[in-house]
């Protein structure tokens, strides 16, 4: 049989099945923060409902700019023109349904596997007059405009990668204008109250010179003038939503000098800026009088709990080596004792709290009206357990969180809610840090990316020069746009991921360990698997659509009869 009769047949219907598409949900915070984590949203829809920015109809032509040999060029959809499947298209199976996105670009499509099979087509240089014939329907049509749109399908000479570094080029002037800072981090603390086992932040530490400073807790006048730095940059940029975030080690051994930068910040700035403060704190030293401040000022908690009684107490320690949990719970308690309960809580999980860890937790957490339990695993030292064992476990728990209206998030899910970004229309990264978004000042009023950073960007003493070109700033953002990280090329999530958190990293290199690739197989799997799921979600919710349209249709039958 000809391609040609096949296409008349059932594969024009085939390509009618790709017009579905992942819907994007809002993040909520700066994944800084700790609490409103984004979810990913998988959902078929009717081609009548959807909604394409830049898409034209079947009756005009496609225009997408592109850089070919240093110029910029326009892509338009010709019949007789050589594509090619990019080396950049993913696929995720699920039986006869598949997810595909662009490792680069991103923008995930929900297709058939008649669609895919369409596509692999083009896995040499081919023109779709000779796949299709010359005249196409409405439908094939807008169906290859849109794998064209999303650079699943591209001009032979095109080069990926090439007009990525180009878009990034273009980004640069973002980074050294100062704009992308929205977000400030006050590390109130160098020291801590416990001393946990898997502690990052300790094991960053004795790895640099910050262990040898002998600033250990932030002054007022540090802070002040940090707050007075951070408003000036976002003043320049008209903006006027001020985040501020109190971290540490434990930011609580702090106190008086968080309560003092609440009362300065509402009363020398409050008619000017909208301040959304933060705290990451173990919640051991919250007393009634903090938990009423930190309530009258809106402060959200961001605390963990690494499991219940057991499971929590084999990791997270206090520095004579005793658990931790009821001294925990006993902060939460005074927070719901005042009206202030916490929504959520991050859990930490290795190779010691491992087993420990199922679907209780879950429990636990809507007895006490939470809505969110964040999942973090020990990338690097989990190296006993296999990384399926933790897929597995992870996703389980996953799926029964939501079926009891809990979010379970964690870094093994930010390259899946990355998906919902294309890098070519806004910053995609794996945190607020590399993206540039942060700027985190210390005791001795250093600047870091983020708290647990040991990579120094500047200090208060020069913030003019902050982010000016060739700065450490410039640098540590530019380095880690889309596309740069050397160790990610070739990678499945690599516009996704772009390596991983900093921090892993850094970790990695100052301890010389060859285990961050370990991070990067579990982020793989991860990443396959919540795809998996969410597929298998957006086919449940189409048959359910189109049930309850069928019925629908036979009800008004039966009523006109």
């Amino acid at each position: 049989m000809s391609t040609k009769a096949i296409v008349s047949g059932v594969f024009t219907q085939a390509l009618l099945n790709m017009n579905y598409t992942i819907i994007p949900l809002t993040r909520q915070r700066n994944e800084t923060v700790g609490r409103g984590y984004p979810t990913l949203g998988l959902t078929k829809v009717r081609k009548s409902c959807m909604r394409y920015s830049g898409f034209h109809s079947a009756s005009s032509s496609l225009k997408i700019k592109f850089i070919q040999g240093g110029e910029e060029s326009v892509m338009t959809l010709d019949l007789n023109v050589a594509y090619m499947k990019s080396s950049f298209a993913r696929v995720v199976r699920d039986g006869d349904s598949v997810v595909i996105w662009h490792s680069l670009f991103g923008y995930p499509k929900v297709v058939s596997v008649e669609t895919l099979e369409f596509l692999e087509l083009f896995s040499a240089p081919t023109t779709i007059c000779s796949q299709l014939g010359d005249e196409l329907t409405d439908e094939d049509r807008e169906a290859i405009e849109e794998l064209l749109r999303c650079y699943f399908l591209v001009p032979e000479n095109f080069d990926d990668r090439i007009f990525l570094e180009e878009k990034m080029r273009e980004r640069e002037a973002e980074i050294v204008s100062g704009s992308l800072i929205n977000y400030l981090e006050l590390i109130m603390s160098e020291a801590c109250n416990f001393r946990c086992t898997y502690c990052i932040h300790f094991s960053n530490l004795e790895t640099s010179d910050r262990i040898n400073n002998p600033k250990k807790f932030m002054r007022f006048d540090t802070a002040k003038e940090a707050v007075g730095r951070y408003l000036e940059i976002l003043r320049g940029h008209e903006k006027r939503v001020a985040e501020i975030n109190f971290g540490g080690g434990e930011p609580l051994l702090a106190w008086p000098v968080i309560k003092q930068v609440l009362e300065y910040c509402r009363t020398a700035y409050g008619s000017e800026f909208e301040f959304r403060f933060s705290i990451n704190t173990n919640a051991s030293l919250i007393t009634p009088e903090i938990a009423v401040t930190l309530k009258r000022h809106q402060v959200k908690i961001a605390s963990s709990l690494d499991g219940l009684c057991e499971g929590n107490d084999r990791v997270r320690l206090t520095k004579s080596g005793g658990g931790t949990f009821f001294q925990i719970m006993r902060g939460f308690d005074v927070l719901a004792r005042v009206g202030y309960p916490l929504d959520g809580i991050a859990a930490t999980v290795t190779e010691k709290n491992f087993h420990e860890l199922d679907e209780s937790i879950i429990d636990w957490a809507v007895a006490r009206g939470m809505k969110n339990v964040r999942i973090d695993i020990d990338v690097v030292g989990m190296v006993e357990i296999p990384i399926e064992d933790v897929v597995a476990k992870l996703m389980r728990i996953r799926r029964y969180a939501a079926v009891r209206g809990v979010d379970v998030p964690g870094f093994w899910s930010r390259p899946a809610e990355n998906l919902n970004e294309s890098t070519l229309e806004s910053r995609v990264a794996f945190c607020g840090a590399v993206r540039g978004n942060n700027m985190c000042v210390g005791p001795s009023g250093n600047i870091y990316g983020c708290g647990y950073s040991t990579i120094q960007l500047g200090n208060l003493s020069k913030i003019q020069l902050f982010y000016a070109p060739g700065t450490a700033y410039h640098r540590f953002v530019r380095d880690h746009l889309t596309g740069a990280m050397e160790m990610c090329r070739g990678c499945m999530i690599e516009g996704q991921c772009g390596g991983g958190c900093n921090i892993t990293q850094e970790f990695a290199r100052a301890t010389k360990t060859a285990k961050i690739e370990r991070m990067c197989d579990f982020y793989r799997h991860m990443t396959q698997e919540i795809l998996r799921e969410q597929l298998r979600k957006a086919i449940t919710v189409e048959s359910e659509s189109l049930r309850t349209i069928t019925e629908g249709g036979e009800s008004h039958a039966e009523g006109a009869t």
